[in-house]
């Protein structure tokens, strides 16, 4: 009877109700709720996880103008034409796509889209990998919070973090938040580990555990470049609370040089500049895809922005929307709060300072660049909320202890009450059911896929959405430059080894505003094409036609492709 009511089995029957609700809201989300990436970061990054795949290596098929200049710039006279299905990315970090190589592998067979994949097999195993990750790094966020309190506290925040909209959210968006959640869950608890030894004053296991920790930050930074910021905090932390400061500051950022550095100096082997592409974004105020990353040149002096007015604006977003950020959890809001208290546990009262120093430099990094949307590839708020809801946890449980009302039942209820508040969306979006079976507007998978039957693999396409073509096309796709001009250099002057011979506009550009963004914003110069109907005077592509999304798509050719068969050239 004491096993049935408190001991082993008790455990065994609560940990399996668990697991079954788990899965089934997991099984829900990946196949009920998902219609497919929505991001493009997240499909610009699985489409080079399908190229090291295949075997060639981190190169990307979403060809950007600016990254075209800077790959030409490095290599100078040395190449004529450019291989654009052999392009090497360097504005993507690497671990992510990595990692999703091997799961797309298991599905080789399905990596040619088709009209009846919806949702495409591809998106699925990208969502399905995150998935594992996240529930993973529950399970290390767990036993974080089970060193710096108790079990009881750590199953509740786990909980917390489990009915967290946002965070299953992020689990099927393809983007790299749930491996960098991961691994901030590892390198926390090899602090917390540092943290213990120091106090043992066992010198060796302490340096042995930062430099894990310093380690662990590379690889986080190789998940994701802004996760560099909170290394950068962390590493306040620990060279103030570390003895002797120099050499233990030294010993893990010596571990966090020797994880990144190769990539470092293997990006600036193929472009000029250790920190790739995503190194000018800070110095634009436009999105990339609106802006620097069309441009034909780059030059930092001419973006016309101030960084002080921009890391200031920045701030403010971030700040003014910060509760969304955290995924609308009571618990981790309450962090902020729990900032006042003193703890007794000493780890504790010292690692929430560990915390905010990590949380604020983020915070910087991330006013450096631009997406500050709920769902943004640059959303690293996110990643907190695990850790947050420990410690807003435990501070709203010391406070219900204060109050001294009802017994054990009320407290229960309680706590209860929290758990349901945080996952609160979370019911929502699941009893509201799936919104359609596509991420519309603006993607049409099978659509898109259709490309690939038109356009040969040794041919690429022009278009508005490249790391939609290069993900569900398989064809390398050039993002729009910023005018017709630099479209028709490239095109007329053979500057790729592939032909341009397609231009795919979909409701990116024709659902802009038409007098601010398409006759007088960034599309002015395309205004002919992306106005219906279009006028192709001067164009060299001068077939097109509308695509059978109610005419919001089209594509131009240099032939009728559409009506033709492929091999009557």
């Amino acid at each position: 009877m004491h096993s049935l009511d408190q001991g082993l089995f008790a455990l065994l029957i609560k940990g399996g109700m668990i697991a079954v609700l788990v899965i089934a809201v997991s099984l829900l989300y990946l196949f009920v709720q998902f219609k497919g990436l929505d991001n493009s970061s997240a499909m610009d990054q699985a489409q080079i996880a399908r190229n090291i795949a295949s075997g060639k290596g981190y190169t990307t098929g979403n060809i950007r103008p600016a990254a075209l200049w800077m790959y030409k710039n490095h290599l100078s006279e040395s190449v004529d034409q450019i291989d654009l299905n052999r392009f090497p990315d360097f504005y993507q970090a690497p671990l992510n796509p990595w990692i999703n190589s091997f799961a797309l592998r298991l599905i080789k067979g399905s990596w040619k889209m088709s009209p009846t994949q919806i949702p495409y097999s591809g998106d699925r195993m990208v969502a399905a990998v995150a998935m594992i990750t996240f529930l993973l790094a529950i399970g290390v966020w767990f036993l974080v919070v089970q060193k710096l309190f108790d079990t009881k506290l750590a199953f509740f925040a786990s909980m917390a973090a489990l009915v967290t909209d946002l965070l299953w959210q992020f689990s099927l968006s393809g983007l790299p938040q749930m491996l960098v959640l991961l691994l901030f869950g590892l390198a926390s608890l090899a602090t917390l580990y540092a943290m213990e030894a120091a106090g043992n004053d066992q010198f060796t296991h302490t340096l042995g555990w930062l430099v894990g920790a310093g380690a662990l930050f590379g690889l986080m930074t190789l998940a994701h470049g802004l996760a560099f910021w909170l290394f950068v905090g962390w590493a306040v932390f620990a060279a103030i609370y570390f003895r002797p400061r120099g050499l233990a500051f030294l010993a893990a950022l010596a571990a966090f040089l020797v994880i990144v550095t190769p990539w470092l100096v293997r990006t600036y082997q193929v472009c000029g500049n250790p920190f790739g592409l995503g190194f000018y974004e800070m110095f634009f105020d436009q999105t990339p895809t609106e802006g620097y990353q069309r441009a034909s040149e780059l030059t930092i002096g001419g973006s016309g922005i101030s960084l002080q007015g921009k890391v200031r604006a920045n701030l403010v977003r971030q700040l003014d929307g910060l509760f969304g950020l955290i995924g609308l959890n009571i618990a981790a809001g309450a962090f902020f709060l729990a900032l006042f208290h003193r703890f007794r546990s000493h780890k504790a009262a010292m690692f929430k300072w560990c915390v905010l120093a990590m949380w604020v430099s983020a915070v910087f990094g991330m006013s450096l660049y631009r997406g500050f949307e709920v769902m943004s590839e640059n959303q690293l708020h996110v990643i907190f909320i695990p850790i947050f809801a420990a410690f807003g946890f435990a501070f709203l449980l010391v406070l219900w202890s204060r109050l001294e009302f009802g017994g054990a039942l009320f407290r229960v209820i309680f706590i209860s009450a929290v758990i349901f508040l945080c996952g609160i969306p979370l019911l929502i979006t699941l009893f509201s059911g799936q919104q359609g079976r596509i991420q519309w507007p603006p993607y049409v998978p099978p659509v898109i896929g259709m490309l690939g039957e038109w356009f040969d693999e040794d041919e690429a396409i022009c278009s508005d959405m490249p790391w939609a073509v290069a993900w569900y096309a398989q064809r390398p796709s050039l993002l729009m430059p910023k005018s017709m001009k630099d479209f028709n250099r490239i095109h007329d002057y053979n500057e790729t080894k592939q032909p341009i011979n397609g231009l795919f506009l979909t409701p990116i550009s024709g659902n802009q505003r038409l007098f601010s963004d398409i006759y007088k914003g960034n599309l002015k110069d395309w205004a002919p094409l992306v106005t219906r109907p279009p006028k192709v005077d001067g164009f060299p592509l001068t077939s097109y036609t509308a695509l059978p999304i109610e005419a919001e798509c089209i594509i131009f050719a240099d032939r009728d492709r559409w009506s033709q068969p492929r091999s009557s050239k």
